[in-house]
């Protein structure tokens, strides 16, 4: 509900004020109008007046019942007869410095008759000057013994030498010219209120509906509603409003991944795992938004880069291996082996649009497989022509659907468009990469049978590839190995070494999260709220990095880095400097590179991201986590029993998770027979495995639960977090030992 109202608010001002502005320029554009309309009629009648028979005129009373002034009355009468809307037409003389009628179109016996020779006493500089200049003109609303008028002026000329010889006016009654304008006003706040309220219809349908989903999920998972509001707007609003939402995104991401390092029961972890997944697809819709984004600012470009191409379609797959086997389907990779193995491209790009295609493939197929499937078209000595198509039994696509596909925001329609939500933007930037990189995309479907998505681009034949590439037996199917999910997560290590490092950002939530990352590694941290309190401290402390927000209040961060920079050139002390930056941009990105700093970090920033930072920007020994010397026993024992050295590891890390769940219950109870059990069986078993840095943590856990008692619970806890982290490393750090023996 809260949120409900937060966005009509925040609908109710958008909407207003697009309304005001719209309603200020169309007023502006109507005034601009009628002005137009005005002057036109007026320097049309001035060219129409007889200019010769004016020359004849004194501007006195002898001219009345003269043959020139009756017919030029006549003239102006039938001026105002043209134009329905003009009170008076009339024509003026400057004598000296005043002002006076030469011919009015009133009558003469109304009250409003201004006489020859009558003083136009309210005449303005305009209008004296439009017999210097002759520029035509529109002055008023402006008020005179005669009323409130709108008057537009236009010179008339003698043709032999141009001089201005009389001003004709044109007056429109001041109350038609603002009835007109308050006309274009009611008309835009009439457009403004209906589209507000029509938001306002679709916005009370939309909640509505999502309440109703969630009272009858339980009951009804197949008929759960999926609201979906899709909003048209600019690249750059597109682009504003994923780079602020991104920082919220940041806190939950960073917030969740230090709590998975702490001590937490089944539930909560599951709760907590839960919170980073939507964390997570809230950033990637984000993203996709800022990448159409860029695209339509043409601001999208490819690298072409040297890249091993078998890697990377395995390595899409086993990035979502664990959503296939979550849903009981078969994802296997085929590729051509004449495929040069090393070849030039975006690879960056390329797994960008794989991982769009197969995460399609699999979330539209409920039961049967997924296949990719690569295959060299042709090849000549400079390029070669790959064409890679995804395979999926799933509910497939119609010929009306089929259309829609690679448009933005474009979705299937029906039950299936509710029952599959997203952005609607993830096949049009495919499509738009795959151009970009000199190729073609398209889908071979029909409904209910399946879909084929493929994609035929040039990559570079790289001609060293056959030196680069260790050659090796690979089967042109290869059935992706079912490793639990969380093996595939990259490593986090805790540094070895402490250092003082400071965080510049104005946002508590992300200045809490960096400083407790930090903390997971080692290093004490300093905080900076602003850019001026930022060079303060990095002048007065020697830090040995510093992590620098770009958007920040009083003075930026590009500013800050370039103040602290000036500094160091005079002592010749240089201080690592790591942009946090809310943008992906690559010209914000150099503009950061060239204001001094040293590398750059796009929020939301990992434990991950921020330890390889500080990796290469302090590195640090690490203390070997493998005993080698185990693994080449346990591999001469799998040899002598014509095994793999994997298949102990494996066992090893299947096994691991379940009794580490089962100390950590114990632990959440306060067993300490149980956590000591637990924790003398998986030091065994670790120190069996080489696993030597895992083995002594959970040593390290039997002696305090051998303590027999609950007051050391605190300590446990701490080396719980140890344990947890060391888990999530312990797994590739034995795959890399085992290859090395």
């Amino acid at each position: 509900m809260d949120n409900y109202r937060r966005w009509l608010i925040i609908i109710t001002i958008i909407v207003l004020a697009a309304g005001w502005l719209g309603m200020s320029l169309a007023v502006k554009l109507t005034e601009e109008e009628l002005q137009s309309k005005l002057l036109l009629r007026a320097v049309t009648a001035a060219t129409m007046i007889s200019h010769d028979r004016i020359a004849r005129l004194t501007a006195t009373a002898a001219d009345s019942g003269s043959s020139d002034y009756e017919y030029l009355r006549e003239q102006l009468i039938a001026t105002r007869a043209l134009n329905t809307d003009c009170r008076f037409v009339y024509l003026l003389k400057r004598l000296d410095n005043r002002m006076v009628f030469l011919l009015d179109s009133e009558p003469t016996t109304s009250g409003e008759y201004s006489p020859p020779g009558y003083e136009y006493k309210q005449a303005s500089d305009e209008l004296y000057q439009i017999f210097s200049d002759g520029q035509a003109f529109v002055e008023g609303p402006l008020s005179d013994e005669w009323g409130l008028w709108v008057s537009g002026i236009a010179a008339v000329r003698d043709p032999a030498d141009g001089r201005v010889i009389a001003a004709l006016g044109l007056d429109i009654a001041a109350r038609d010219w603002q009835a007109a304008i308050a006309t274009t006003r009611l008309i835009v706040m009439g457009v403004t209120l209906a589209v507000l309220l029509m938001i306002y219809a679709l916005l009370y349908a939309l909640h509505t509906s999502a309440r109703a989903a969630t009272r009858v999920y339980q009951a009804e998972k197949q008929a759960k509603e999926a609201v979906e509001a899709v909003s048209q707007a600019k690249s750059q609003f597109m682009a504003y409003l994923s780079h602020e939402i991104r920082t919220p995104v940041s806190g939950i991401l960073g917030v969740g991944e230090l709590l998975e390092t702490t001590l937490l029961d089944k539930r909560q972890r599951d709760y907590v795992s839960t919170i980073a997944y939507s964390a997570r697809s809230l950033l990637t819709v984000l993203n996709e938004v800022l990448d159409f984004s860029k695209i339509e600012a043409n601001k999208m470009t490819v690298d072409n880069i040297d890249f091993a191409f078998r890697p990377l379609l395995e390595g899409v797959a086993t990035m979502l291996q664990a959503t296939a086997y979550n849903k009981g389907l078969e994802l296997s990779v085929t590729i051509d082996q004449s495929i040069p193995q090393l070849v030039g491209g975006d690879p960056t790009r390329l797994r960008q649009v794989l991982l769009n295609l197969v995460g399609n493939a699999i979330k539209f197929t409920e039961i049967g497989m997924v296949e990719i499937a690569a295959v060299c078209l042709w090849q000549d000595a400079s390029t070669v022509q790959v064409k890679i198509t995804v395979t999926d039994t799933g509910i497939g696509l119609d010929p009306i659907e089929i259309k829609k596909l690679f448009q933005p925001f474009a979705q299937a329609d029906g039950a299936n468009a509710r029952k599959y939500m997203g952005s609607g933007l993830g096949l049009s930037i495919s499509g738009s990469l795959i151009k970009l990189m000199g190729g073609e995309i398209g889908v071979i479907s029909s409904k209910g049978e399946g879909s084929s998505f493929w994609c035929s681009i040039p990559l570079a034949v790289v001609n060293s590839a056959s030196e680069s590439v260790v050659n090796e037996p690979v089967s042109n199917t290869q059935p992706i190995e079912e490793v639990p999910a969380w093996l595939i997560q990259p490593p986090v290590t805790v540094a070895k070494e402490a250092g003082t490092v400071l965080i510049v950002e104005d946002n508590p939530v992300i200045q809490q999260v960096v400083v407790s990352q930090l903390g997971h590694l080692g290093l004490t941290a300093d905080v900076a709220g602003n850019g001026q309190e930022a060079v303060q401290k990095a002048l007065k402390t020697g830090y040995k990095l510093i992590f620098m927000d770009c958007g920040l209040p009083l003075l930026d961060g590009v500013a800050a880095t370039r103040l602290i920079r000036d500094k160091e050139a005079e002592s010749g002390w240089h201080t690592p400097i790591i942009a946090l930056s809310g943008k992906s941009m690559p010209d914000e990105q150099q503009q950061c590179l060239a204001a001094g700093m040293d590398d750059c970090l796009v929020k939301p920033v990992s434990i991950q991201d921020i330890k390889q930072m500080v990796e290469r920007w302090l590195p640090q020994e690490a203390t070997d986590s493998i005993d080698i010397s185990v693994l080449r026993e346990l591999k001469q024992l799998a040899d002598s029993g014509q095994s793999e050295l994997d298949v102990f590891i494996d066992a090893y890390l299947e096994e691991l998770p379940l009794l580490t769940d089962k100390l950590r219950q114990a632990m959440i109870t306060c067993n300490t027979v149980q956590v000591s059990m637990v924790a003398h069986s998986l030091k065994s078993m670790s120190g069996t495995i080489g696993a030597k840095r895992l083995s002594e943590l959970f040593s390290s856990l039997e002696q305090i639960a051998n303590r027999d008692s609950c007051d050391n619970h605190a300590e446990a806890r701490m080396l719980m977090s140890k344990i947890d982290i060391e888990c999530k490393q312990v797994g590739p750090a034995l795959k890399n030992a085992a290859r090395l023996v």
